[in-house]
């Protein structure tokens, strides 16, 4: 017969093993949810014949992940069956999903950029550069279909900094594009002081570009408004 601490350690051992299968069960669910609405809704539109430009559907960055997005969900699917199973074993069912998400982060979360992305559903003929100039980690979160078009972004850059003689890391926080001004402008915060921003011009795309100082002063308003806005 089992004493009664041995009873009760058993009793802690299996609710413990009851949480962390409903925690894997959880994360299992969260993840499907998340990853898979987001290839259905890039993909499908995509696909669709209600996708406005076949131009753009080849520049749509996301694109070229498409096989790691369905393996990824598939791998999820999988992991799930098997957490469902009425004969579970203690091991971890999220094991393989955290180590795929591990491998691919940026080319799945791009997938889920994309899906966000206004320019999917926007039925406008593109006065922008739209998917043509889009950046890993970067969506078009509002545009006016004629004037500005405001990016936002979950990259990182870095900037020297001549009173810290050194380089600085910086948060994009918006890129806009406006057709008024025929230029693009970036909106930087000093990640470990929210009190610096930063705003330039743009010369080109962000490995590339030269940072320019808004000279105008009207030019310089007008687009401090846009990214207030934003």
């Amino acid at each position: 017969m089992q004493s009664n601490g041995l009873k009760e350690k058993n009793k802690i051992r299996d609710r413990g093993n009851k949480d962390l299968m409903g925690n894997e069960k959880e994360y299992l669910s969260d993840m499907r949810d998340n990853y898979a609405k987001a290839h259905g809704d890039l993909f499908l539109k995509v696909y669709s014949n209600e996708f406005r430009d076949e131009t753009l559907k080849n520049k749509v960055k996301a694109l070229k992940f498409e096989k790691i997005s369905e393996e990824f969900i598939s791998i999820i699917d999988k992991s799930i069956k098997e957490a469902n199973k009425l004969m579970h074993f203690a091991v971890d069912d999220t094991k393989e999903v955290r180590e795929y998400h591990s491998k691919y982060e940026k080319q799945l979360n791009q997938v889920q950029n994309c899906s966000k992305c206004e320019c999917i559903d926007c039925a406008y003929e593109c006065k922008f550069s739209s998917c043509g100039n889009c950046l890993s980690g970067c969506r078009v979160k509002d545009c006016d279909k004629k004037e500005t078009c405001i990016i936002e972004s979950t990259k990182t850059l870095k900037l020297y900094n001549d009173e810290k003689e050194r380089d600085v890391d910086f948060e994009i926080l918006a890129i806009v594009e406006s057709n008024a001004y025929d230029k693009k402008y970036i909106l930087l915060q000093e990640k470990d002081n929210e009190d610096n921003k930063q705003m330039f011009i743009m010369t080109d795309g962000l490995g590339d570009t030269e940072y320019i100082n808004i000279e105008n002063e009207e030019e310089l308003e007008s687009i401090a408004g846009l990214f207030m806005e934003s």
